[in-house]
């Protein structure tokens, strides 16, 4: 078989002064978006934070004397209804709630929750191959057209770096960690929920009564849900 690649003319044209520019220039590039991407990949988030557990065996207040109390007074009226959940409440219910010593064996540490427009970040420490990271999962969940909820995991980064081959291996991982960590089954449904990535019904029972949600709206440092009793 006759060959028609002319060797001859691919070097003439890489010895090209203008392409031998083009290519430097391009490697050069190339070496400076992965400094730059493994640097930001050992940066500290400026949303990070310690989180020191609480293990006194008390629950959160935030949620007996906010929340549930929030939810059954206002699901009597039979109408649609808000409620504004805070950033720092729900870290609170997380460091009560959550079990430090399954975390530490699951491989993490400092989990914590922000709130970003239009974003939830779930935060914390982990290593792997005796490397430390600061790994956060992205998450934008909201209701469908069809009424259902979907948690919108759009990215896992590491440091400030998007990991592009965190596929659903890597999320399905951090669901079964983070899902066997909690001493609390309620917590544990609430994480498989967010990090399963399917779509569930946003209906849940509280006092004999049904409560679903219709609408999830996250603003800096909170959250509103809106529910329609049923």
């Amino acid at each position: 078989m006759e060959n028609y690649f002319n060797y001859a003319k691919v070097k003439q044209y890489l010895e090209n002064p203008a392409v031998k520019t083009v290519i430097t220039l391009s490697v050069w590039a190339l070496i400076f978006v992965l400094v730059f991407w493994l640097i930001r990949l050992f940066s500290t988030p400026r949303y990070y934070r310690t989180v020191k557990p609480v293990s006194d065996g008390q629950v959160s207040q935030y949620l007996t004397n906010y929340i549930l109390p929030e939810l059954h007074n206002k699901s009597q009226y039979g109408q649609p209804f808000d409620i504004v959940l805070s950033q720092d409440g729900i870290n609170d219910i997380i460091v009560r709630h959550i079990d430090a010593d399954s975390l530490h064996r699951a491989g993490f540490s400092d989990l914590s929750v922000t709130f970003k427009k239009g974003k939830l970040l779930v935060t914390g420490k982990t290593s792997y191959y005796g490397l430390d990271f600061i790994t956060t999962a992205v998450l934008k969940p909201y209701i469908d057209k069809k009424g259902r909820f979907r948690p919108g995991v759009a990215d896992v980064l590491a440091g400030k770096s998007s990991i592009p081959f965190a596929d659903e291996i890597l999320k399905r991982r951090i669901l079964d960690r983070l899902a066997s960590i909690s001493d609390d089954s309620n917590i544990a449904g609430v994480v498989g929920t967010l990090f399963s990535g399917e779509k569930t019904e946003p209906v849940f029972k509280l006092n004999n009564k049904k409560l679903r949600i219709e609408e999830i709206t996250i603003r800096n440092g909170e959250v509103a849900i809106n529910f329609l009793p049923q």
